[in-house]
């Protein structure tokens, strides 16, 4: 089968974060501060990853404050972050299959 790959342009910084368990309204809060869009900030096994989409954003890691920017808004202690990196986010892949109409192929 072959497949799509839709590119994803987005980059930021993905960031351990450690003894902290973040929910959703955590992360939609976050986001609201960075004023970026609610799928612009993940957390997965505990890796916060935050993209750059805003140009609020791209302020605060201008003056090289992210850490300390999420930290606050949070309200946890900086030192629970670390590993910040520069994070891509992933193309996605789709089975070209998956847009075979059904209906097509009975003619």
């Amino acid at each position: 089968m072959s497949t799509i790959t839709i590119p994803d342009p987005r980059e930021g910084f993905s960031m351990h974060i450690a003894g902290v368990q973040l929910n959703r309204p955590d992360l939609h809060m976050l986001a609201a501060e960075l004023g970026i869009n609610t799928r612009d900030v993940l957390m997965e096994n505990g890796v916060l990853t935050v993209f750059n989409t805003s140009k609020t954003c791209q302020e605060i890691i201008d003056d090289n404050a992210l850490v300390s920017f999420i930290a606050m808004t949070l309200e946890i202690e900086p030192q629970s972050i670390s590993n910040l990196q520069p994070a891509k986010a992933k193309p996605k892949v789709l089975d070209k299959a998956d847009f075979i109409d059904d209906e097509d192929e009975e003619d």
